[in-house]
């Protein structure tokens, strides 16, 4: 858990950007588990750790938000001020109404999306991105299961195995159920009441968003040749090697996070990668915000609204 001596709203002064940057007036941020790990001393997201370690710490949390370009560094192209913005920062800083970030960690916003939405695309589409198509090669015609179906990255990970020609089946608690098959499940098993492996063989993909035991027991689903991939907990690789399963978490290696970023945005313009936003919180409202993102029951996102 974070101090809420260690969270403190205050001012700073207004970054300035450098070559192949722009500066984003943010309008909302997201919300993500990665936030207030990051600012208990750990990360789950290797390119965020190298980033921030990098530019010697990170004092302003978030790594995904929407707004505003309203400065923009030498070397850049492609975009004017004014533009609104999907933003992705390996840096951090989005909770704040300013951030510089790289020209080529933005794509501009779709028109159908809110601010709010938007804010809950780049950090848990990207993650998802990276593990099922990167790290598995997700194609159609596969099984996929979704450990954490309703969450940030299983939501969104249930919309891209579905838009990629695969049977998805996902866990979720009951009251869930109905949002997640909305998204394109064809099964989804409440891990309250039933044992998924009890029900699943030979799956050709395993996405865990959940913890250590369900990382084991998807092991056991997953088929020889197949992958295991998670944000959370993986099996000890000498496990995964014996079943003859491929187990990886996130990489920084992949498609390039403009590209990925990109293709997301385009689905949700098109309609078929949707964002539902739990909850919306201020900015005075950051340790609320973890309290409910650790508790674990986000439905999609949570975001927080920087400014107007």
């Amino acid at each position: 858990m974070i101090s809420p001596g260690r969270v403190q709203v205050r001012d700073v002064a207004r970054p300035v950007p450098g070559p192949g940057q722009v500066l984003v007036h943010i309008r909302y941020a997201g919300v993500n588990p990665l936030d207030w790990k990051s600012a208990g001393g750990s990360s789950d997201d290797p390119a965020v750790a190298a980033g921030v370690a990098s530019a010697g710490g990170a004092p302003i949390p978030g790594v995904d938000g929407a707004g505003v370009i309203t400065a923009i560094g030498t070397g850049v192209t492609g975009y004017r001020i004014g533009d609104a913005v999907i933003v992705w920062s390996r840096l951090h800083g989005t909770y704040a109404q300013y951030v510089a970030v790289a020209a080529d960690s933005i794509t501009p916003k779709p028109a159908r999306l809110t601010f709010a939405e938007a804010a809950g695309v780049a950090h848990a589409g990207l993650a998802a991105w990276n593990l099922l198509i990167d790290q598995a090669g997700v194609h159609s015609g596969q099984s996929v299961l979704v450990l954490g179906g309703a969450g940030g990255v299983g939501s969104a990970a249930v919309q891209i195995a579905r838009i990629k020609g695969a049977r998805v089946t996902a866990t979720a608690s009951a009251r869930n159920a109905d949002y997640v098959r909305s998204l394109g499940a064809t099964t989804v098993i409440d891990y309250a009441t039933q044992h998924f492996e009890d029900q699943l063989r030979d799956v050709d993909i395993a996405l865990n968003t959940v913890d250590d035991d369900n990382a084991y027991r998807a092991l056991a689903v997953v088929r020889r040749g197949g992958h295991l991939v998670a944000t959370a907990g993986l099996p000890a690789p000498t496990q995964c090697s014996a079943r003859g399963v491929l187990c990886a978490g996130r990489s920084v290696t992949g498609a390039p996070v403009q590209v990925a970023l990109k293709q997301i945005a385009d689905w949700s313009q098109a309609g078929i990668f949707k964002i539902h936003i739990d909850r919306t919180f201020e900015l005075e409202q950051v340790l609320q915000a973890w309290q409910y993102s650790q508790a674990g029951h986000t439905r999609g996102k949570c975001v927080i609204r920087i400014s107007d």
